[in-house]
C-alpha cells in the first residue's frame, strides 16, 4: 500500500502549484477538481468531483482505496469567492460561498482525518486566508466569514486528533497572484483607476512591496506536510509578505 496526497482545487492557483511541487518530490497525488487538470504524470490521478456534494468525502476515500493507497497528506485548496457589499448579501450568496469554503471543508476534512486515523499518521493543510483574520476588504464579506471558519475548524480538529499521530494546520495567504486574486482586483477597476492602479494600491499595503506567488504558498504547504514540521499542529500560518503579524 503506497501513500498518496489528495489535493482539492487542483486545476489552478495554489492547488495546481501544490500538485506540481508534490510530483517533483516524487509523491503520488490524487488531484480533485471540477475543472480539467492539464498536468499529466505517471504518479498523478485526476478526479472530477464537486466537493459540495454529500457523497464527495466517500468518493474521494473510495478513489484512494481503489488504487490500494492510504492518504498520507491532504491539501484542501478548493474555494470560491463572491463579490458584493455586505448589505447586499442574500441567502444564495451566503450558501454558495459557505457551502464550498466552510461546509465542504468540514466534511471532507472529517472524512480524511478518520481515514488517516486507521493508519495512525498523516498531515492535513487547509487553505484559509488573512481575510479570515482581518476582513481585509468588505468587497468579499462572506469569503471573510468562511475563511475565519476554516481557522476555527483547524483548531477544533487539531484538538480532536492531537494524540492520533496526525497533524492539521492551515495557511493564510495574503495578496497572491492567482485567478481569484485577479477577480478581486478586477472588481475594483472603475473609470478613475485602471487594473495597474488597483494592483499598485494593493501591493503598496504589503511591507515586502509585491504580491506573492502560488508557488511560494505551495512551498510552505509542503513544509507543513513534511516531517520537518512534525511538531507544528493546530496553527494558522500567514504567508503574506508581512501584511499582518497575528
Amino acid at each position: 500500500m503506497h501513500a498518496v496526497t489528495v489535493v482539492t482545487g487542483a486545476a489552478s492557483g495554489i492547488g495546481a502549484a501544490c500538485v506540481e511541487l508534490l510530483l517533483k518530490q516524487g509523491a503520488h497525488v490524487l488531484a480533485v477538481d471540477m475543472a480539467p487538470i492539464v498536468i499529466t504524470h505517471p504518479k498523478l490521478t485526476h478526479m472530477h468531483c464537486d466537493v459540495t456534494t454529500s457523497t464527495a468525502p466517500q468518493q474521494i476515500c473510495a478513489a484512494v482505496a481503489q488504487h490500494q493507497a492510504r492518504v498520507e497528506g491532504f491539501v484542501h485548496a478548493a474555494g470560491i469567492n463572491r463579490l458584493c457589499h455586505p448589505f447586499e448579501v442574500d441567502g444564495d450568496h451566503w450558501d454558495a460561498v459557505m457551502n464550498v469554503n466552510a461546509k465542504a471543508t468540514w466534511f471532507l476534512t472529517s472524512a480524511i482525518l478518520q481515514h488517516m486515523m486507521l493508519n495512525g499518521s498523516g498531515s492535513v493543510v487547509l487553505l484559509a486566508s488573512i481575510a479570515g483574520k482581518m476582513a481585509s476588504t468588505i468587497q468579499h464579506p462572506i469569503y471573510n466569514v468562511s475563511k475565519a471558519a476554516v481557522i476555527a475548524m483547524t483548531k477544533t480538529f487539531a484538538h480532536t486528533v492531537a494524540t492520533a499521530g496526525i497533524r492539521i494546520n492551515c495557511v493564510c495567504p495574503g495578496v497572491i497572484e492567482t485567478p481569484m486574486q485577479h477577480q478581486v482586483t478586477m472588481s475594483m477597476v472603475n473609470a478613475s483607476q485602471s487594473y495597474a492602479d488597483v494592483t499598485q494600491q494593493r501591493t503598496a499595503k504589503v511591507p515586502m512591496g509585491r504580491m506573492g506567488s502560488a508557488a511560494e504558498v505551495a512551498e510552505v504547504i509542503l513544509f507543513l506536510l513534511s516531517e520537518q514540521a512534525r511538531y507544528v499542529h493546530g496553527q494558522s500560518l500567514n504567508i503574506d509578505g508581512g501584511l499582518i503579524s497575528y
